[in-house]
Formats: C-alpha cells, sequence, structure tokens
C-alpha cells in the first residue's frame, strides 16, 4: 500500500488545505473500492506478473498549474500500486515529481529511465519503468533501441534540403509563389504567428535547384562500369548528357545540406529485462510520432515508424532465439503508439514482423479518455513458439478508467467552477492523464513445467 502520509494532518485554521485533505481521502478510498473491483479476484498473485503502461501527460510540466498539490500524485499511487511493472510515457526532464510518486508508493519501489530525447520531436520526453522490487528484479540489462545504417526512419513525405551555403532554388522567371496557404499556427492577436509545422508550397514545372560548390555526381554502388584496358583502380563511367536521373545516380550533396528530421525514432525506444518469479521478459516501452491523425503523409509517417521497431526488436528476438532455441526469455513491446483503432493500418504495423496483440486487449475499444481511440498498446514477439518450459498465457487485461471516481464531472464546482465544462475536462487531463493505464496479467509460476522438462531420457 503507498505510504499517504499528508493525510494524517488536519488543517483546523485552513479551511482550503483541510478541503483537499478530505477530499483526497474520499477519493482514495473510492479508487481503492474501484480497483478491488477492476483487477481480478481468482487469480494466485504469487504466481501471476502485472504489467501495465500508461502515458501520464506531460509528468513533470506545469500546464495548468501542473500537479501542484499531492491530491492527484496520491491518485497515481494508488492506481500503480496495483501494477509490478509499469511502462510510463510523457515523464519530462524534471525528475522531481516521479520521486514523488516513487516515494509515496514506498521502498520497495525502483525505476529506471532514460535520459531526455533531443529534438523537438522529441518532446523533451523520457522512457521510464517503474518496478516493484518485492514483485519484479530487474536484470542488469538495458538499452536504448537504434536502428542500424540503412534500415533508418525516413520521412515518408520525403527529406528537407537546406536552401543555404550556395544551394538555392532557381523558380522560372515572373514566378511569384506569395500567397494564403493551410497552415498550424499559434494564435496572436498582432497577425503575426509562428509556424508550428511546415508549409508545404507546390512548384511550378520548370523550377530547379543551383547546386553549391563542392557538390558532386556519385554513381551508385552496384552500377555495372567498364573497366579500360591496362588500368588498375579506375573505370569507364557513361554518363548521360543533358538531364541525368535513374536509379543508378545520386547527388551528393556537402555536408549539412540535407535536413535529416527523421534518421532514428522520434522518442527513442527503451528495451529493459525483468524477472518475474520464473518469468524472464524483455520488455521495450514507446511513444511513437504522433503528427495528425487527419494528414496521410504524416500518418504513414507514423506507421513506418511502428515498422521499423517491430521489425528492429523481432530481429533481435530472432537472433536470441536462434542462438539458443530453448530460450525462454520473452520479448513484448508496450507503450503510446498512437494507434488509431484495431482496424487501422497502424495496427497492422504493430502485428508485424512476429508481433501480436492479446485478444484480450484487441477488444478494449480505446485507452484515450473517449475510449475511441486505441492509442496503447500491449504485444508479444511470437508468442505461440515453443521457449521449452515457458508459455505465453495471458490471464486477463483491460483498462482502468479514473475519472469514474476521481476528478469526476460531477465535482468540477468543487475543482474549478471559473472553468466551463470543456475547459474542465481538459484541466483535469493535466491533474491525472488523457491516455487510461492499460495492463496486462500473465503466469509467472512454471516450476511444474520446469520440474516435468527436467523429467526427460
Amino acid at each position: 500500500m503507498p505510504f499517504y502520509t499528508k493525510l494524517s494532518r488536519s488543517h483546523p485554521d485552513d479551511p482550503d488545505k483541510e478541503a483537499v485533505r478530505k477530499r483526497t481521502i474520499a477519493g482514495i478510498r473510492r479508487l481503492r473500492v474501484a480497483l478491488k473491483d477492476h483487477f481480478p479476484d481468482n487469480t494466485d498473485r504469487m504466481k501471476t506478473v502485472r504489467i501495465g503502461t500508461w502515458n501520464i501527460r506531460e509528468f513533470g510540466g506545469n500546464k495548468y498549474g501542473g500537479r501542484d498539490s499531492y491530491e492527484p500524485i496520491y491518485y497515481m499511487a494508488e492506481i500503480i500500486s496495483n501494477f509490478d511493472i509499469v511502462a510510463l510515457q510523457e515523464v519530462r526532464g524534471d525528475l522531481a515529481e516521479l520521486h514523488r510518486l516513487l516515494k509515496i508508493l514506498g521502498p520497495d519501489w525502483d525505476y529506471i529511465a532514460t535520459d531526455v530525447t533531443d529534438g523537438r520531436a522529441g518532446n523533451g520526453e523520457r522512457m521510464v519503468f517503474a518496478f516493484n522490487r518485492s514483485r519484479a528484479r530487474f536484470r542488469n540489462i538495458a538499452g536504448e533501441l537504434t536502428l542500424p545504417s540503412g534500415k533508418k526512419v525516413l520521412a515518408s513525405f520525403g527529406e528537407r534540403i537546406r536552401l543555404e551555403d550556395g544551394l538555392s532554388l532557381q523558380l522560372p522567371a515572373g514566378t511569384d509563389l506569395s500567397g494564403v496557404y493551410r497552415a498550424n499556427s499559434n494564435r496572436n492577436s498582432s497577425g503575426v504567428v509562428k509556424l508550428d509545422n511546415d508549409v508545404e508550397i507546390p512548384l511550378p514545372t520548370g523550377a530547379r535547384l543551383d547546386l553549391p560548390e563542392g557538390a558532386s555526381l556519385a554513381v551508385t554502388r552496384g552500377t555495372v562500369v567498364t573497366r579500360p584496358p591496362g588500368t588498375r583502380g579506375e573505370v569507364q563511367v557513361n554518363v548521360p548528357q543533358g538531364a541525368v536521373a535513374g536509379e543508378d545516380f545520386r547527388l551528393r550533396f556537402p555536408g549539412g545540406a540535407l535536413d535529416e528530421s527523421f534518421r532514428q525514432f522520434a522518442r527513442t525506444p527503451y528495451v529493459v529485462s525483468f524477472q518475474a518469479n520464473w518469468l524472464k521478459i524483455d520488455l521495450a516501452t514507446v511513444h511513437i510520432y504522433f503528427g495528425s491523425n487527419e494528414d496521410e503523409r504524416l500518418l504513414a509517417q507514423r506507421r513506418r515508424e511502428i515498422e521499423q521497431l517491430t521489425e528492429a526488436l523481432g530481429d533481435r528476438a530472432s537472433k536470441e532465439m536462434k542462438d539458443d532455441p530453448k530460450n525462454p526469455v520473452l520479448t513484448a513491446v508496450l507503450g503510446d503508439f498512437n494507434i488509431i483503432s484495431a482496424e487501422h493500418e497502424t495496427m497492422g504495423a504493430l502485428e508485424a514482423n512476429g508481433f501480436e496483440v492479446p485478444e484480450k486487449i484487441r477488444t478494449i475499444p480505446g485507452t484515450n479518455v473517449k475510449q475511441d481511440k486505441a492509442y496503447d498498446q500491449i504485444a508479444f514477439w511470437e508468442p505461440r513458439r515453443n521457449r521449452g518450459y515457458v508459455n505465453v498465457e495471458i490471464l486477463d487485461a483491460n483498462v482502468f478508467d479514473f475519472f469514474d471516481h476521481v476528478y469526476r464531472l460531477d465535482e468540477h464546482a468543487n475543482y474549478a467552477p471559473e472553468r466551463s465544462e470543456q475547459s474542465y475536462k481538459t484541466w483535469r487531463t493535466y491533474k491525472m492523464s488523457d491516455h487510461l493505464p492499460l495492463w496486462v496479467e500473465l503466469t509467472s509460476d512454471f516450476s511444474d513445467e520446469y520440474i516435468d522438462a527436467c523429467d526427460t531420457d
């Protein structure tokens, strides 16, 4: 049970503080009853492991005042205490809130975190695993997942070229591309705005690039050429006159000309190895690039990132199984995939390269507050593969809707009477989250199976 030390002290001389204390006590009581009913009571918790994933909105941020009291942290601790291992997304660079959460959870709890992901797409976030050391053990193996050369996550809508340092775009004479275009931008009453995303303007026929000094024509590796008689270290290359194009040729720009914004993942996945009872499991937590649900190109970017992730993790797991065909270690990926629905192509990308989402999770309508988007997922690599005495047995899975019990709509006047109902709905997601915690419970005791495997000729 979490340690709620601030609840023991009343505030007779401060009605506001006392109201928060009383409200928090009532909220924790409702949560405890609801969580007891939510989780299955027909499993032996000595033989199972419960793994969760939760995108906690801007955890460590200060929008809408941040989590400026102990109340939301206490509620989070009550929920998380029901897991053995939980992957957390959207943890900011400042870990003070995470440390507050771990202190409330108690001395049995620990965490492993990545550094902050740099770059705009990374959004200043960390990947975090929190775990109960009395229920699960860190196996001292952890690492950020990066992609090998040739398998980078390039932007599906094309790479940008920097028009600077001698590289310029020449438009046909008389062309004026100035005009009004659709764009996302921050509101500003003065009429001056700052773009949130690129504005892309189609180019007219006849536009061309003037190349900078130091550019070169590259004949690609694997192109068939001839060697002049009597020479060594030289080849004869036939370059078309006029327009040069085709798979045999590439332009080599000076360093820094390409704006390579999508070379690795927007937020680097984090792979950590745990053991719970007999179960050894490698967990990869992710927060996949979002972009937009309406822009087809950005959706394609999201799909590509998920595909590259499952390919890299699948290759890693396959190699380990090849080295040891009876390797009992499971591989799973969990987190915020920004998947639209179970039928969407983004789900197809997740269930590629050997990964499968358990049916108990696929049937969950959604993991956002409205429960109409399947953003968060948990998938296992080749769950039916023979791993000797270990097998993937999903006992149960679900999402927990905390807004049925705390920061409820009928408490609007108690929390933010000055706000509209819609504004209150947004405000409360910065106290708790706009995602619901998703969890799965697995069998973790394979002692009988191990003994049976030993008792063979």
